[in-house]
């Protein structure tokens, strides 16, 4: 479907959205903010600058994260997080990927010796200006198997997951390779995956590949066709990242200003991501899209095989009488 109607159908106020460091989904992310989606919580190990969109945008008031970019210097983001307007708690990278293993598995924490012997598990840390009211972050208590301490992190289950992936069938079986983060716990641990791809391809495709079937179909909740749906970040096997396109349009937007800079004019300035790349060409020039087109780099060899023996054998034959 169209990303207008997957963001309608399926992002709801108030839901929490994870919107992760790889597999980032930009143009999804430009179509809550035109949509003016409300009460977000944003959920990742790294939450990027399409995090600090949603802050700037007014779509995203809380946020669990091992790091969030638009605080890395003074700004809105900062304001926001110092006088409450946006929520936080903090963990770590490997932390939040545990919490959303455990959301994919089905169970309601998850153990690990991370934290341990660290100022993080102090009880003002627990409870602590400008977190999430009435939220437990983690529990510590003795292992029943063999007395060890352990820290109890609580499962993460998105209401959405937003990601780009590299290809989906007919039947939103979803494809994706590379470097994947917490983005393959993701798509597993949220109720309402909507994945933008670069390409739909026949189910043929899928089965004659199937090692890199990230996520099937039955629980997928959208897909979106959407080439270039990562720009300006990378994306393996297609395009690397438009750092000029950052640098020129994006670096302040942790700033009111720039924000509103950015936001009317590739934002709410074109109708979807076509018509974002419609402008990227009129504004810069083919060449320059052109240019970080993926041209080089590691091509696994040989192809693998997925082959079996046409035949099964149950029993070894009889040996010949001499």
């Amino acid at each position: 479907m169209s990303e207008h109607e997957a963001v309608e159908r399926f992002v709801e106020d108030g839901d929490s959205v994870y919107v992760g460091y790889t597999s980032v989904a930009y143009g999804l992310t430009h179509e809550i903010i035109r949509q003016k989606r409300r009460n977000l919580e944003c959920l990742g190990g790294s939450v990027g600058p399409q995090a600090t969109l949603l802050f700037m945008a007014g779509c995203s008031n809380r946020v669990r994260s091992g790091y969030i970019a638009g605080a890395l210097r003074p700004g809105a983001v900062t304001e926001m997080m110092n006088d409450g307007r946006l929520q936080f708690e903090d963990y770590s990278n490997q932390a939040i990927a545990l919490m959303l293993m455990a959301g994919a598995l089905g169970i309601p924490f998850i153990p690990t010796r991370s934290f341990l012997g660290t100022d993080y598990l102090s009880p003002e840390y627990q409870e602590h200006p400008g977190g999430i009211p009435g939220y437990k972050k983690w529990e510590v208590m003795d292992s029943p198997f063999d007395g060890q301490k352990v820290v109890l992190l609580p499962a993460l289950k998105p209401d959405v997951a937003i990601l780009h992936a590299h290809r989906a069938d007919e039947d939103g079986n979803v494809q994706l390779w590379g470097h994947m983060g917490d983005a393959k716990w993701a798509f597993w641990a949220a109720k309402k995956p909507i994945v933008s791809v670069e390409e739909i391809v026949s189910r043929d495709v899928i089965r004659a590949d199937p090692g890199r079937t990230v996520v099937p179909g039955f629980r997928v909740a959208a897909v979106v066709h959407m080439p270039w749906g990562a720009h300006p970040s990378p994306f393996v096997g297609h395009y690397d990242a438009d750092y000029a396109f950052h640098a020129k349009e994006m670096s302040h937007i942790g700033q009111a200003e720039g924000y509103e800079a950015f936001a009317a004019e590739w934002i709410h300035g074109v109708e979807d991501r076509a018509d974002y790349i419609r402008k990227y060409v009129d504004t810069f020039g083919k060449d320059a899209l052109d240019a970080f087109r993926a041209d080089t780099g590691p091509w696994p060899e040989p192809d693998v095989s997925y082959a079996h023996a046409s035949h099964l054998r149950f029993r070894m034959p009889e040996k010949d009488a001499p």
